[in-house]
């Protein structure tokens, strides 16, 4: 398993790229951040948590780009968390803390963003 230092590092590097590699997938924080992920991350709980939301955010992309309801901060420390081993209980309790708005900002000032954001700002 990948640290998440370098983990980070790797998103990074492959954030100025504009298309994905494949087997990756590319998400956007609401701060505009660039996250290229794994497809095997589509597995994961936390980042289902995070799709789900955004998807009763935003609505499904049809041409557009991925929207994570997070900022990139956010979004880094959630990822050094999935690297980690985490217990049962802490997962549920991150995943409790995500569904309630833990590291979102409010709807309203996403939905700002969004109407004012295009494809072509991030």
């Amino acid at each position: 398993m990948m640290s998440p230092k370098k983990l980070v590092k790797k998103l990074a590097a492959t954030r100025s790229r504009s298309v994905a590699e494949k087997g990756h997938f590319v998400a956007y924080t609401t701060d505009c951040e660039r996250f290229v992920f794994p497809l095997t991350f589509l597995c994961n709980p936390i980042l289902q948590a995070l799709l789900a939301i955004s998807e009763e955010e935003y609505g499904l992309p049809g041409n557009g780009p991925i929207m994570l309801p997070c900022d990139g901060a956010s979004m880094e420390y959630l990822i050094s968390l999935t690297q980690r081993s985490l217990s049962e209980d802490f997962q549920k309790a991150l995943l409790v803390s995500i569904t309630t708005d833990g590291c979102l900002t409010s709807s309203l000032v996403q939905q700002e963003r969004i109407q004012h954001m295009s494809v072509f700002s991030c």
